[in-house]
Parts: structure tokens; C-alpha cells; sequence
């Protein structure tokens, strides 16, 4: 009896962490999902949003632009596709979809789940 309730407890544990964004999914790709399409949008506000202080002091009105140019050249934003993270980190990597190409976006969250690292990778150029 004893076993079958430490596998009942164990189960609600990993419920909850798939519910949390264990994984790179769920929460964690929500973050990561907003702040892009804040970006995208050219809205500092909304990209620092769920920025942890220390990296909200970081960034600009510029930057924030020149980032959302560079989203522009890939054409309409279409989401973010899942393709790794780093448990030990608390790190997940997306690739952000876009009409005309792709690029990846890393995100780092705290132990309080805002996010504490945040940066994209801006496709190499090709002519």
C-alpha cells in the first residue's frame, strides 16, 4: 500500500512539473512565445515584462528596434517550435518561425520563473 502511494505522489509530481513548462513546453514556452512577439511587435514593454530586474535594467528602446527589424526580414511571425532545454540551467531553446525563414531564441529562467537571460540568433547572412 505503502508503494502505491509513493507512485501516486510521484505521478502528481510529474504532473506538476509538465504543467510548470517542465520540458520546454507550457509555461516556459509562453514566456518565450510573449516576449518574442513583443519583440517582433517593438514593444520594450512587453518584451521586459517577465524580465527579473537585473535584465530589464539592460535593455533599450534601440535595441528592442533593431531586433524587431531584423524579425521583419523573416516576414510574419508564425510561433515557436520547441528544440531543446537544459534542466540544469533552467535554459530552453525555441526556433521562432517566421513566412520567409527562422531564428532561435534562448531563454534562461530564474528560480522564480521570470526570465533572466533572453537572447536571439539572428540567422547568418547568406549573400
Amino acid at each position: 500500500m505503502r508503494r502505491v502511494a509513493a507512485l501516486a505522489v510521484c505521478g502528481s509530481f510529474a504532473l506538476a512539473l509538465a504543467a510548470c513548462g517542465g520540458g520546454g513546453t507550457g509555461q516556459a514556452q509562453n514566456l518565450a512565445d510573449s516576449t518574442t512577439k513583443a519583440v517582433y511587435n517593438d514593444d520594450p514593454g512587453g518584451v521586459t515584462a517577465h524580465f527579473d530586474n537585473d535584465l530589464k535594467s539592460q535593455v533599450t528602446r534601440t535595441q528592442v528596434g533593431i531586433l524587431s527589424d531584423q524579425m521583419h526580414k523573416q516576414g510574419d511571425y508564425r510561433g515557436l517550435s520547441f528544440l531543446s532545454s537544459d534542466p540544469n540551467k533552467n535554459e530552453y531553446t525555441y526556433r521562432a518561425n517566421f513566412s520567409k525563414g527562422s531564428m532561435n531564441v534562448v531563454m534562461r529562467l530564474d528560480q522564480n520563473g521570470e526570465i533572466a537571460a533572453y537572447r536571439v540568433l539572428a540567422p547568418a547572412n547568406t549573400q
